[in-house]
């Protein structure tokens, strides 16, 4: 909730002088609670000590008392009688007439088992077990002339001495008891200034503490709210608040035995004590409150002299805010501070004019080119989208810009953006850098193809720093608007496609089509898919396998593992079409595990089955140079007790001839572990074939486009003629695949070709159908 000043001020001298009553209310009870406490301390102790002492001389009492009666002859010999069986008539008058004598309460007999003879009044009963068994056993075991016990009888409390009554062997034992009740603890409260609380402590059913009321000096409501309360303390609510007189607690154990537990609470009150210190409050309150009424009053004069020039300042404010920096602002007032403020004001409303210039230009325009940014150029395309213009635009991309930074260093990097962007600007029209390399120019008038080859040429001027000349390759991608895009953010989503087709096509110019876009959402389809189908949906992933057989002996040594894709939502999607997006995808360790873990599991089923053939699998260099990958690959291979010899590995040439050192190193690698390497679609390289001689394989295996006319072209059978020659001059296998007919396999096997493949000798079938052709083949 907003303030104004004068409710600020207010609050202010409102809370200090609530602030300092309160601080002063609680040193004054600080220390009033201090010295009370150090009196009612020394209090309690002189209450304590004359409570204990009335019972220990009403125990005297007592104990003299039995001790008198239990040694008189006359008694002795009643009790003597009843102990063989007599009457307990005679005992019971006399026990009255010496409790009547004594002033005692109750009076009673035990044998010398513990258990009730007699009693008078009838607080026992007869021929049950004395309850407070401690005392009696104290007083046999040990000899001794007397024992005390404190207990709870029948809901009232007992101070008992208990004596043997010897004829001249213990016959019995004689009880003299007490009653500690209201009118003894009110007698004694008199005596000691406070006030007595007998109770019974214990716990509920539900382990919570509780305590029972046995006698009080106080009345019964009083007593149990005392005992009641949570603390022993005196609080200042108590003092303040509560119309009762506030006591303090301090309890003393008359029994600590598990099921009496009997307590004496003495209570002593302390109101009088307290009775300043409330004076003393309610005086503390009252000047607050003046003060309180007072402080209003102030705020209002101070309040004045400083929210007038303040609302002018505010009003000035307000203008600057709208965006009137025209006007000065004039504020009168004689305090210094305000006119400091609308100097400052002054101050700000010129700096905040000349800022806001600037941060619109950084607003609109790219820090590094001085271009356009991404947010204005969008602006104006909607623009003049919405008036309806037709317009075209121009998108360009720097053709390797992270090997230029990679090269020559980023600051050279930075350099080429300015002069491509300065380049740029010196055509009508405008420009804008989207990011990285990435721009767009959007020209007053449309080019035409020439106009567009001029402006490659000089866009691909080499950049001449001081010591470099750096050249330039440019890929442009066009779009006519509203045509090709009717918003600026399908703009740049589509500029990218067509610049990324401009550099894939190997064109410097790519012009928006719906088949480019259409080929680009294929790709993502496919992305999408593929990688679905290898998290939860392998079931679409299959193999097939495409036997090899062995020219020299006619029967089948081997076969050619193949994955295939059947996606729910793509339908078949052909191996060469998605084998490389998922290279690109960072797909392919995946796709390649797969392929894997399904090609040992099918080889151990065909070993079972009587088939030990060697299964060869297509990897890329990428899989050759993950070595987590061939780690698991081997682990696998351990796993079905299979080894090196029943898989072959098949590596194509062109990745082969892109890095052929690595490719040495990796393929050496493979070779010590025992596996058999080839080199797959052979003589679609390009390259000489003079690498052979350093390439670490064993098998070439001729491309099929070399075979598949085999038997009619008489080019394509110099070149497989030519490279069988080269591989038997290199000690090298040869599989030839794609065989077609019977002409080209005799042609083969004429030539020396060691294994052959095709749809001659067998499509690429299934694991169970392979089975089966392996029943009906004659070539096994």
């Amino acid at each position: 909730m907003d303030l104004t000043l004068r409710q600020s001020l207010f609050r202010l001298l409102f809370w200090s002088i609530v602030v300092t009553a309160v601080v002063i209310l609680v040193n004054v009870w600080t220390s009033t609670a201090k010295m009370v406490d150090e009196q009612l301390a020394n209090r309690l102790v002189v209450a304590n000590n004359v409570f204990e002492r009335v019972l220990e001389n009403r125990s005297e009492i007592l104990s003299s008392s039995a001790t008198v009666l239990a040694g008189d002859f006359g008694f002795r010999g009643v009790v003597a009688d009843v102990a063989k069986g007599g009457d307990t008539a005679t005992l019971n008058s006399n026990l009255r007439s010496n409790a009547r004598r004594i002033d005692a309460d109750v009076m009673a007999l035990l044998d010398i088992n513990g258990f009730v003879k007699t009693s008078e009044p009838s607080i026992f009963t007869s021929g049950s077990l004395f309850e407070f068994e401690d005392a009696v056993n104290a007083l046999l075991e040990d000899n001794n002339e007397n024992t005390e016990a404190i207990g709870i009888v029948n809901g009232s409390l007992y101070q008992m001495i208990l004596v043997p009554v010897r004829a001249p062997t213990i016959k019995g034992i004689l009880i003299v008891g007490f009653e500690i009740d209201g009118s003894f603890l009110t007698d004694l409260s008199n005596i000691i200034q406070a006030d007595l609380i007998a109770y019974q402590a214990g716990r509920a059913l539900t382990d919570t503490p509780v305590k029972s009321l046995i006698a009080t000096s106080l009345t019964k409501e009083s007593a149990n709210k005392l005992l009641g309360r949570a603390q022993s303390e005196v609080n200042w609510i108590d003092v303040t608040l509560e119309g009762d007189k506030p006591y303090v607690l301090r309890s003393l154990t008359l029994t600590d035995d598990a099921e009496s537990n009997v307590n004496i609470a003495i209570a002593a009150n302390v109101g009088p004590q307290y009775k300043s210190f409330t004076r003393l409050q309610v005086s503390i309150l009252t000047i607050s409150v003046i003060a309180m009424f007072a402080s209003l009053g102030v705020s209002l004069l101070v309040s004045r002299r400083i929210t007038e020039p303040l609302s002018s300042l505010i009003e000035g404010v307000k203008r600057i805010a709208a965006g009137d920096y025209g006007k000065s602002l004039d504020v009168s007032g004689r305090l210094q501070e305000i006119r400091h403020l609308a100097s400052a004001f002054s101050t700000m409303q010129e700096s905040i004019a000349s800022r806001e210039k600037r941060i619109r230009y950084q607003a609109q325009h790219d820090d590094l080119t001085g271009l356009y940014n991404r947010t204005h150029i969008q602006t104006l395309i909607g623009e003049k989208l919405e008036s309806g213009e037709h317009i075209q635009v121009i998108g360009l991309n720097i053709v390797g810009f992270r090997q230029i930074n990679d090269l020559y260093g980023y600051v050279n990097g930075d350099i080429c953006l300015q002069r491509i962007s300065e380049r740029l600007t010196r055509w009508p029209g405008e420009a804008s850098r989207l990011s990285g390399s990435d721009m767009i120019w959007i020209p007053e008038s449309p080019l035409d193809e020439i106009k567009l080859e001029t402006l490659k040429y000089i866009l691909e001027q080499p950049v001449e720093t001081e010591e470099l000349s750096i050249p330039i390759k440019v890929s442009l991608g066009i779009m006519d608007l509203p045509d090709d895009a009717d918003n600026a953010e399908l703009l740049f989503r589509r500029m990218n496609i067509v610049i990324d087709a401009a550099k894939n096509e190997s064109s410097w110019l790519a012009r928006y089509s719906d088949n480019i876009e259409s080929r680009y959402l294929r790709r993502l389809d496919i992305i999408t898919e593929l990688k679905r189908a290898l998290i939860s949906e392998q079931s679409e992933l299959s193999m097939v396998y495409q036997p090899k057989i062995d020219l020299r002996s006619n029967t089948v040594k081997g076969l050619e593992a193949l994955i295939r894709w059947n996606s729910k939502e793509l339908g078949f999607v052909p191996p060469d079409e998605f084998i490389g997006i998922a290279e690109q995808a960072g797909l392919i360790e995946i796709v390649t595990e797969w392929v894997i873990n399904q090609v040992i599991v099918d080889t151990s089923t065909l070993r079972e089955a009587g088939h030990p053939v060697s299964i060869a699998i297509n990897l890329s260099t990428q899989d050759v140079e993950n070595s987590a990958l061939l780690g698991r690959f081997f682990e696998k291979l351990e796993q079905f007790e299979l080894n090196s010899s029943d898989v072959q590995i098949e590596v194509t040439e062109s990745d082969l001839v892109a890095d052929q050192n690595l490719a040495i190193q990796n393929l050496d690698a493979l070779r010590e572990r025992g596996f058999k390497v080839a080199i797959d679609d052979f003589g679609t390289g390009y390259s000489s074939l003079a690498y052979l001689k350093d390439l670490p394989v064993d098998v070439i295996k001729i491309d099929k486009s070399f075979v598949l006319n085999l038997s009619k072209s008489i080019e394509d059978q110099q070149i497989v003629n030519t490279v069988l020659k080269l591989a038997d001059s290199f000690n090298l296998e040869v599989v030839a695949e794609g065989v077609e007919d019977e002409v080209a396999l005799s042609l083969l096997s004429e030539w020396g070709c060691h294994y052959a493949q095709g749809y001659f000798i067998s499509r690429p079938l299934p694991l169970p159908d392979l089975l089966k052709w392996f029943e009906q083949t004659p070539y096994c």
